[in-house]
C-alpha cells in the first residue's frame, strides 16, 4: 500500500472547519471513486493553524494516477483555508511497510 501525505502549515484557524466540511462534501466523493483508493486520515491542530491529510492507495500506479485530482483538491483547500503563501502545503509519498493494529481490535 502507498500513501500521499500532505501537511498544511499556516492555516487561518477560523477557516479550518469550513475547509474540512468542503473537503468532506465536495472533494472526498471524487477521491473515493479513484481506482485503487483505500482510505483517508486527517488531523488538525486548530490552535496552531495546521492540518495533515493522508490518503491510502492500493498501488504506486493508483497513487500516481490520482496526482492530478490531488493537486486540484489541494488548491481548493489552500484557497478555502486562507493558507499563508509563505508556508505552502508540503506533499510527500510513501510506501507503507508496516501497519499493525492493537490486538483485539
Amino acid at each position: 500500500m502507498y500513501a500521499r501525505v500532505t501537511m498544511f502549515p499556516g492555516l487561518a484557524p477560523e477557516r479550518i472547519k469550513a475547509t474540512l466540511e468542503e473537503f468532506r462534501e465536495k472533494h472526498l466523493p471524487s477521491i473515493e471513486k479513484q481506482s485503487g483508493y483505500r482510505g483517508v486520515w486527517c488531523g488538525v491542530d486548530y490552535t496552531g493553524g495546521r492540518a495533515i491529510a493522508v490518503t491510502y492507495w492500493e498501488s504506486v500506479e493508483a497513487l500516481h494516477e490520482s496526482d492530478a485530482l490531488a493537486r486540484e483538491v489541494r488548491a481548493a483547500a489552500v484557497t478555502k483555508a486562507g493558507v499563508d503563501r509563505n508556508r505552502p502545503p508540503i506533499t510527500d509519498r510513501y510506501e507503507i511497510v508496516l501497519e499493525k493494529e492493537p490486538a483485539g481490535v
